[in-house]
């Protein structure tokens, strides 16, 4: 539970930083074509998007062979 508050901070923060610099997500095709900036509903938006990506690194981590040591 620790870990899912981190990561929910972080995201705030993120969404914080991104409203601070004006950026917002435009998603082209797709039902949910629009623009949303990182607030209100758009917030809930990145916060979804940005653990799904989490999600997909950790699966591409665990899924790829350790890596050799370069000496």
């Amino acid at each position: 539970m620790y870990a899912a508050r981190v990561v929910a901070a972080e995201l705030t923060a993120l969404a914080d930083h991104l409203t601070a610099h004006g950026l917002v997500l435009e998603m082209l095709a797709g039902p949910l074509t629009g623009i949303y900036d990182p607030s209100g509903a758009g917030k809930t938006l990145f916060a979804f998007f940005a653990a799904m990506a989490e999600t997909e690194r950790e699966t591409i981590r665990e899924a790829a062979p350790p890596s050799s040591p370069t000496t």
